[in-house]
């Protein structure tokens, strides 16, 4: 077999591996989702937010940041507003537990069957019966989110089984999650948290300085922690925590079929919408005698306790304040344009643009060491350019990687028979012009 013949069917063999198994094992994997995420910085202003599989049956998508979207009001919650009780309804003022326990068993009365509570649920020495009646009152909804402030301090504590209901593992994050904020305890004595059915939130991060983006997400132990309206939300949709995609500077997706909500690298919001209403705003106090129609029967699940007294610590008020925001902006995905689609050409297109591929670098191999090099760089260049082409104008995205794999396949191989084709030690004689040849052959008869 001649040298040519073998650089040729070494090149025609490396080149056809490495690119039918790039394109066989590589869609739909991080590096896909990083040559993706590249190539579309070149004609999208970030922040940018891919989602989708990069297969034929699920392309990726793109959403990027719109300044014309806004939370739709039709997703804002009920909310039931616990204030100051100047007409002296309840026992106590702060509310003692068996307050709760009639607040609760009322919007059990008008047909809430799932309920959220933002107000802390905190007592130094509750009337052991009254708390009895207080626990057995969170027991009656089909499901009932609660809310505590966290925070960050010297000794550690364990996480309470209501958040680590509503938690997951810190390995399950896709990404970065290091600059996802740390917490390690409830910074107040007695919270009550229910006993086998309620999950926790957070409402504040009390270790962290404030911001007008709300966070998300914090790291217990090995766990991920989720704010109270995040979990609000999954209990509307009645989705399981587990379902979740997490992506820091990216999005989170509460569902493969959504919503997407948009965060930053430490995990908060990064849309913050613009101040919204609840659909209904109903004071605690009128649940004593509300008729039947004090909820709106269209409003959507769940309905929210919100602690709006005057005396209430001023992070907590400000949480308050932001809930009906908050939970129709992550249902309605304030901020992101409607996605658009890079779906792959036809798989037997594909292999015909790979076999093309090969066959060319197959018949450039008898091409000296320059024109080949040089060669193979431009063509790299070349499928450089036209993926970003066919992604900006064609929104289609192309084998790409796959053809840069057989070029890289070809150099390589080409690279190595030359090595190895040329002894070590030897150099190759120049050749010498046939007439200087017989010049010399000349003089040498004369001589």
């Amino acid at each position: 077999m001649t040298g040519s013949l073998q650089r040729r069917l070494c090149v025609l063999l490396a080149s056809s591996a490495a690119a039918f198994g790039v394109w066989k094992s590589v869609p739909g994997t991080q590096a896909d989702r990083v040559a993706f995420t590249s190539v579309v910085r070149g004609f999208a202003n970030p922040p940018l937010f891919v989602d989708g599989g990069g297969t034929h049956a699920a392309p990726w998508k793109l959403r990027t940041f719109s300044s014309e979207s806004r939370p739709d009001p039709r997703e804002a919650p009920v909310i039931v507003s616990l204030g100051d009780d100047l007409e002296n309804f309840f026992q106590s003022n702060p509310p003692a537990p068996i307050d709760f326990a009639v607040i609760f068993s009322n919007f059990q009365r008008l047909g809430a069957k799932k309920a959220a509570n933002a107000a802390v649920l905190a007592w130094e020495n509750p009337d052991p019966i009254a708390f009895i009646a207080f626990e057995k009152s969170m027991e009656g909804f089909d499901s009932l989110v609660l809310a505590a402030p966290l925070s960050r301090g010297a000794v550690a504590e364990p996480i309470p089984p209501a958040f680590r209901r509503a938690s997951v593992p810190f390995a399950s994050i896709a990404g970065d999650g290091s600059d996802i904020p740390k917490v390690n305890r409830i910074p107040l004595p007695n919270v009550a948290l229910g006993r086998n059915k309620p999950t926790a939130g957070f409402s504040v991060l009390e270790s962290e300085e404030s911001s007008t983006n709300l966070p998300l997400l914090a790291r217990w132990e090995d766990r991920v922690v989720f704010a109270f309206p995040l979990l609000t939300m999954l209990q509307r949709l009645d989705l399981p925590v587990e379902g979740m995609e997490i992506r820091p500077g990216e999005v989170i997706r509460l569902s493969p079929q959504g919503p997407v909500v948009p965060i930053d690298r430490y995990g908060r919001l990064a849309t913050p919408g613009r101040q919204l209403s609840a659909i209904a705003e109903i004071s605690a106090e009128a649940l004593i005698n509300g008729g039947d129609d004090l909820f709106p029967k269209n409003a959507p699940d769940p309905v929210i306790l919100r602690d709006d007294r005057t005396a209430a610590e001023p992070a907590t008020r400000a949480f308050s304040r932001q809930l009906s925001t908050t939970i129709a902006a992550i249902a309605s995905e304030n901020g992101l344009a409607p996605s658009t689609a890079f779906p792959r050409l036809p798989q037997n297109w594909e292999l015909g643009i790979l076999g093309v591929v090969v066959l060319f670098l197959t018949a450039l191999c008898g091409a000296g060491n320059f024109t080949r090099t040089v060669t193979f760089i431009v063509l790299a260049a070349f499928i450089l350019i036209a993926q970003w082409i066919a992604l900006g104008m064609a929104s289609t995205w192309l084998p790409g990687p796959a053809m840069l794999a057989a070029v890289l396949g070809a150099t390589l191989v080409s690279l190595v028979i030359g090595v190895k084709s040329t002894p070590p030690g030897t150099m190759e004689s120049p050749q010498v012009p046939s007439g200087e040849s017989r010049n010399s052959e000349t003089l040498s008869e004369k001589s």
